[in-house]
């Protein structure tokens, strides 16, 4: 059933004081000038990943991997907010953008919330319960882990919006820039399409009047027919996998794909991670 007018109401007097201090962190977040520990901090992220696709593909289980990485950070959403601002990686491909990009990154992975508005993984919805008790298991209230030279960052579908349309284009970003991977995790299709028609992600394949299951699905398989497309040109740089292939050496090749290290420690907790999400 939908809440009535008063439950809504009292949703939003209870939840007002949390989003107004949001609203004034966010300002702060891409008003104030970069700080030195900040721009130390972006100069040590030499690798950030970026997936591709709908949501609701894998990307919670790909974003657990990287936080139980030791040396790998993970910015959770936040496309919204960062998207033309002097932080948008994709408005200009010049290295003292992408520089100032990972260090409003850095700074943005110090607080978060759930949903679109993003920031540190360790805030999201995804993270409630086993992800975060695994995380802290091995790095207790830490949020950016010193030393983090990867840098993951979830928001695939409004990250292949825009290189579809053409801003920028992939070739152009390609020759700029030789600091990302791009990866695509592909769920059964068919799965894919029902969830994201079930949870209003829909919005970000099809348009309003094509909010059906078969318009969806076609969006699905158009957008991994699309990756496939770079993948075959430089599968250095741009690598898919299915939950099929997800077995007991997923998680080095996974680190091979991502250049990341296959930490001993965090090649042990893969699994568990994997079993959580």
């Amino acid at each position: 059933p939908q809440p009535s007018k008063a439950e809504l109401a009292a949703h939003w007097i209870r939840s007002a004081p949390h989003k107004v201090g949001s609203f004034a962190t966010n300002i702060a977040d891409f008003a104030l000038p970069l700080r030195p520990e900040e721009l130390a901090a972006a100069d040590a992220i030499a690798n950030v990943v970026l997936p591709l696709g709908p949501y609701r593909n894998l990307t919670t289980m790909t974003a657990a991997l990287f936080a139980l990485h030791p040396r790998s950070v993970v910015l959770n959403h936040a496309a919204m907010r960062v998207f033309g601002t002097r932080f948008d990686p994709f408005d200009d491909l010049r290295p003292d953008r992408w520089r100032t990009f990972k260090a409003g990154a850095t700074r943005l992975l110090r607080h978060g919330r759930k949903s679109s508005y993003g920031g540190n993984v360790l805030y999201s919805h995804a993270f409630r319960g086993g992800l975060l008790a695994l995380y802290r298991e091995r790095y207790g209230e830490t949020l950016l882990k010193p030393g983090a030279s990867t840098l993951f960052w979830k928001d695939s579908m409004r990250f292949q919006n825009r290189f579809e349309a053409g801003d920028p284009g992939m070739e152009d970003w390609l020759a700029a820039n030789d600091q990302t991977v791009f990866i695509f995790p592909v769920r059964d299709p068919m799965d894919c399409a029902r969830s994201n028609r079930a949870t209003g992600h829909w919005h970000h394949l099809v348009p309003q009047d094509q909010a059906q299951f078969g318009p969806i699905l076609r969006r699905v398989l158009e957008a991994l027919r699309w990756f496939r497309r770079w993948e075959r040109q430089d599968p250095s740089r741009f690598w898919s996998f299915t939950e099929a292939e997800i077995d007991a050496g997923f998680p080095a090749r996974f680190a091979a794909a991502c250049r990341i290290d296959p930490d001993p420690r965090w090649l042990a907790d893969a699994p568990r991670a994997i079993q959580v999400a």
